[in-house]
């Protein structure tokens, strides 16, 4: 339902950015969602830049379920969503593991998006679409996509706003299952090898989606559940998520991806981006579901020593997958928020 005052949605944009590389270019994918109308008559518009997690890819921030569209939710409160496969990742050019590591997809990204910004204060990004007056641009990376956004502030200071979005930033931290025996990992284990004793014994149904059932069983299905045919709701969502297998996919949905950063796993360990939050001088939001793969907010938040505002939100009844849940609303609506308060920071600053 569209709510009152806002504007319908457009169709995405897609396009193909170049980026350089080092025999040529690489070509990164990217969907631009608009409001609808005269844009520009509109006044100025925040930019929601969208980083997409480990097997996925932009489209997991445009669910085709009624409802289930976290593009569509925030271009009716009047933000442009820009959403990017990484490199290596979905649409985009795929090299081999070891080229694309945490610095290469930030750069990358960083390119990307100060391509995007001049096309769209400049009117060129498709017909039709006339030039867009920028109040702020807002970076929102979840689970490994919050990796990278920490690289792209800290490195080349992309956004005026980032919101790590089920992303860890102190050591991703699998949940357990209640009445599952907890993985023992020996003192003095390296960290690699305790995060491949941690991986290989995780529940991916159960961390990656809310569970429905009062018993608290599962009620979506497992990796081998064939999914309902389409038209699609929740449940079907679920089910095609799973189906080709998680983490790592033998087939995936529209929102998946079968390739993944080669530095996928690094981003597993711990610390990996201590040194890059630390650098983050700007408003900062950390959000996860109540089961997630982060741990509490006080030690997550505690890293980012240099961020102008700070805030952390836990949402109920979500797993680390958000937009899959019931309660992602919450989420969509706090995130809005916090694009109006760096909105109006950065134009109070401007001034």
């Amino acid at each position: 339902m569209q709510e009152s005052g806002s504007l319908p949605p457009l169709c995405p944009v897609e396009l193909a950015v170049d980026v350089p590389a080092p025999d040529g270019a690489w070509q990164i994918a990217v969907s631009i969602h608009l409001p609808a109308g005269e844009v520009a008559s509109a006044g100025p518009r925040p930019v929601l830049v969208a980083l997409p997690g480990g097997g996925y890819n932009r489209r997991y921030f445009d669910l085709p379920a009624a409802g289930f569209s976290q593009a569509e939710h925030h271009c009716r409160q009047g933000t442009v969503v820009v959403a990017i496969d990484h490199l290596g990742v979905g649409d985009s050019t795929v090299p081999p593991p070891a080229v694309t590591t945490l610095a290469t997809l930030a750069a990358a990204n960083h390119t990307v998006v100060t391509d995007l910004l001049a096309r769209l204060r400049g009117g060129t990004v498709a017909p039709g679409v006339p030039p867009l007056e920028v109040s702020a641009v807002i970076g929102a990376g979840q689970s490994l996509g919050g990796h990278v956004l920490a690289a792209m502030q800290a490195d080349h200071r992309t956004f005026d706003g980032v919101a790590m979005l089920g992303s860890s930033m102190s050591a991703t931290t699998m949940p357990v299952r209640p009445g599952t025996p907890e993985v023992e990992i020996p003192a003095g284990t390296p960290d690699a090898d305790a995060a491949l004793l941690a991986l290989a014994n995780t529940d991916w149904p159960w961390v990656f989606h809310w569970q429905d059932s009062p018993d608290g069983a599962d009620t979506v299905g497992g990796p081998d559940a064939n999914p309902p045919a389409t038209p699609w709701d929740r449940a079907s969502l679920i089910a095609a998520d799973l189906a080709g297998g998680l983490p790592a996919r033998r087939t995936a949905p529209p929102w998946g991806s079968l390739t993944a950063p080669g530095f996928g796993f690094e981003s597993m360990l711990p610390g990996v981006v201590s040194a890059q939050i630390a650098c983050i001088d700007v408003p900062v939001l950390l959000a996860t579901g109540e089961r997630d793969v982060c741990r509490p907010l006080t030690v997550e938040l505690a890293g980012f020593v240099a961020a102008t505002d700070l805030a952390g939100f836990v949402v109920p009844r979500m797993a680390h997958m958000h937009n899959f849940a019931d309660t992602r609303g919450l989420l969509w609506e706090r995130l809005d928020a916090f694009i109006a308060h760096v909105a109006r920071a950065a134009t109070r600053s401007a001034g």
